[in-house]
């Protein structure tokens, strides 16, 4: 009866908050309709002044209407950004309560925890933000002695209760009171559900190693390690939400940004901020950064993949191995700062057998007439200095040729002559003057491989006269352009979340820096999911180093919410570690595994569509095998990488190699893999694709590959 009778409470409790939302809801649009009517009028007097005598308004007329028209609509967004949080509530007013009681008190304070904070008309808190200091206490502690930070300092004293509730439709069906972490079964409950094509916002069950990522306020470089599926991303949209709500005087969605794997990737996560009640942020994709620093087009990266998985292609694989280290990196660094300190190769200019400006002359300008300057600024000062120069001669040369050609052209005609008589004579001056003076990013590149292997050293030379930029000498040519001062940093950012680190080399992580350089950063990755052929281990430990943060905290996630229990057994076994995946208990159906045929691949894609799964990928090697299944395959969509990836449906069943789908995942999976010797690297990538699976999967492999792993059914 006790328990009955608290549940009413409860439950009244609700439908007071619910009552007070509608009542907000119902103000929120009446006053956003008076501020439409307000807009209407403005413009509709000023049409009017305006057909009566069309000069009726003078430029600071119009210019003070559009202000108040401005002012209006800004009100007008607010209090309908305050109505849809509202709408948002109403379903799930709350989701959580803690009791407590400050040492020296005398009273309870009940604090109810939801999306957002919601006071009464007497400007109680009826409920708490998720992201208010003291509701850090649902997340961290267990009943009894318990304390939380505040902005004055830590708070002591006492937790007496904590309870989750459990709404369906707007109802509290139940709730549950736990004395450890966030109640299992009703997480369980929450992850049986089907997923969609947008990630769902976690806020109700964040457990405890999560919240300190996502609480994390003092570090300028935050790590956040952990296996598929253990809520990296999640972590990293929900402590932009934090930091946006605890730093609002200086942090908003324009000065955030996320550096995501695909586009398809961005469109995914694209829905959690605003769920929260955040405006999204700007997504962008590494290539995206690459090609706007380089002004050029370059190899995407999965096209780089394809070419690496192609085991007759050693150049490549050696490329990676040699430019994509920690080796290359201090390399590239000695050659930048050598660049910084003396600039380029500095070579007498010389004009028909006599030196007219000399080497020693360029190397004092680099060096002391303008060495506050960046390398870029200080290049372009000296072509502005030198060409001063040159038009002085240019005048004497004039002169010379039209007293030695006024016997043969008069007018116009001596003009020109004499124009481009001194064009040619000065020609091979700007010429020498422009090799040193106008560097190009892949100029530098070439000068930097100058002790390379000669393999490499002979492709970058040969790529360079093809106009071609492979993946990872886009990245390096980058940082080269952006610490030297050819390309500008984009200071805008305060925020970088980058996605899937274990894909970036040190050097593309060393150019983010340098790109971002006002950018606190959130790093997310699972070392073993390093796929790229030829690329050292990875080493969550020397990410901070590449941001001059060697000692950032790393955050370690040890649990898998994502795929059943028997999905993450297998991932295991396609991919022993010492750090296996830790299914968080959910049960499901064993996964298939069996030799591919067309037609298994087809009868199983029909049976997950007549089990009701809204979300079905059938994941490939490479892209190429992607397009093929495509073609055979009826109301697949297939991603590309490209911005069509944008217009996919939530319903959309998709065909995609594994790297594009890294990050996403599906209530359902079917991963079709071709015979490939069973490398660690092969492994990695069979794993990466097998966990992007929440309730089912299927492995239709090469009958040698499916006898290596020792997987089969």
């Amino acid at each position: 009866m006790e328990n009955l009778r608290e549940l009413r409470e409860e439950q009244a409790y609700t439908v007071r908050v619910q009552q007070l939302l509608l009542a907000l809801i119902d103000q929120a649009q009446e006053i956003s309709r008076d501020h439409l009517e307000s807009i209407h009028a403005i413009v509709a007097d000023a049409w009017e002044d305006l057909r009566v005598k069309p000069t009726a308004l003078s430029e600071e007329d119009l210019e003070q209407l559009s202000t108040e028209v401005d002012r209006f609509v800004a009100r007008r967004e607010f209090t309908e950004s305050l109505a849809e949080r509202s709408k948002r509530m109403l379903k799930n007013p709350f989701f959580a309560r803690v009791d407590f009681i400050e040492h020296g008190a005398q009273q309870v304070e009940k604090i109810v925890i939801g999306l957002y904070s919601l006071k009464d008309v007497e400007g109680s808190l009826l409920v708490h933000d998720w992201r208010a200091p003291v509701c850090s206490l649902y997340y961290d502690a267990m009943p009894g002695e318990a304390k939380y930070e505040s902005p004055s300092g830590d708070i002591f004293g006492r937790l007496t209760l904590k309870r989750q509730y459990r709404m369906e439709n707007g109802q509290l069906k139940y709730y549950v009171d736990t004395q450890v972490s966030i109640d299992d079964s009703m997480l369980l409950d929450i992850l049986s559900g089907a997923t969609s094509r947008y990630m769902r916002q976690i806020v109700a069950t964040i457990q405890a190693e999560q919240n300190a990522a996502i609480r994390q306020q003092t570090a300028r470089v935050v790590s956040v390690v952990g296996g598929a599926g253990s809520g990296k991303t999640s972590v990293a949209m929900h402590r932009a939400a934090f930091l946006m709500y605890r730093q609002r005087d200086v942090l908003d969605a324009t000065k955030i940004m996320i550096l995501s794997p695909s586009t398809a990737f961005s469109e995914y996560v694209s829905g959690v901020l605003p769920e929260l009640g955040e405006q999204n942020i700007r997504a962008r994709t590494l290539r995206d950064v690459v090609e706007a620093v380089l002004d050029k087009k370059v190899e995407k990266p999965y096209r780089q993949l394809e070419v690496l998985l192609d085991v007759e292609n050693r150049l490549r694989r050696e490329s990676i191995h040699y430019k994509c280290g920690a080796e290359f990196l201090k390399r590239l660094k000695r050659f930048t700062d050598s660049f910084v300190a003396f600039g380029p190769t500095f070579k007498d200019v010389r004009a028909e057998g006599r030196v007219l400006i000399r080497r020693d002359e360029l190397e004092r300008m680099y060096l002391n007439e303008f060495k506050l300057l960046s390398p870029a600024q200080k290049l372009s000062r000296m072509s502005v200095t030198l060409e001063t120069r040159l038009s002085s001669m240019e005048e004497g040369l004039y002169k010379q040729y039209e007293q030695s050609f006024s016997g043969k052209y008069s007018g116009r005609d001596l003009r020109t002559a004499c124009n481009m008589a001194v064009a040619q004579r000065l020609q091979p001056v700007r010429a020498q003057l422009r090799s040193m003076l106008e560097v190009r990013s892949a100029d530098l590149l070439n000068a930097l491989m100058a002790d390379a292997p000669k393999p490499l050293r002979d492709a970058c030379y040969d790529n360079r006269a093809a106009g071609v930029t492979w993946w990872e000498d886009a990245i390096i040519e980058a940082y080269l352009t952006v610490r030297l001062g050819f390309a500008q940093p984009d200071k805008t950012v305060y925020h970088l979340r980058v996605d899937e680190v274990q894909d970036y080399s040190e050097t593309a992580l060393s150019m983010l820096a340098a790109y971002y350089p006002n950018a606190r950063v959130t790093l997310l990755g699972d070392p073993k999911q390093r796929t790229c052929p030829g690329m050292e281990p990875c080493d969550p430990t020397r990410w901070g180093a590449c941001f001059d943060t060697p000692d950032a905290p790393i955050f370690h996630l040890s649990k898998c919410y994502r795929s059943a229990t028997p999905i993450a057994e297998l991932c295991n076994r396609v991919l022993p570690s010492d750090a296996p995946l830790e299914p968080f208990g959910r049960g499901g159906e064993e996964p298939l595994v069996a030799q591919y045929s067309e037609a298994l691949l087809r009868e199983t894609l029909d049976r997950f569509r007549a089990q009701g799964h809204k979300s079905i990928a059938v994941i490939t090697r490479t892209q190429a095998q992607a397009d093929s299944l495509s073609a055979k395959l009826d109301n697949v969509f297939r991603l590309d990488g490209g911005e069509a990836d944008l217009s996919y449906e939530a319903d959309d069943n998709v065909v995609a190699c594994y790297h594009l789908t890294k990050g996403l995942e599906f209530d359902a999976v079917i991963v079709v893999w071709p015979d490939a010797e069973l490398t660690d690297g092969e492994r990695r990538r069979l794993y990466t694709a097998c966990s992007r699976a929440l309730h089912s999967l299927a492995l239709l492999g090469g009958g040698g590959l499916l006898k290596a792993l020792e997987v089969e059914n």
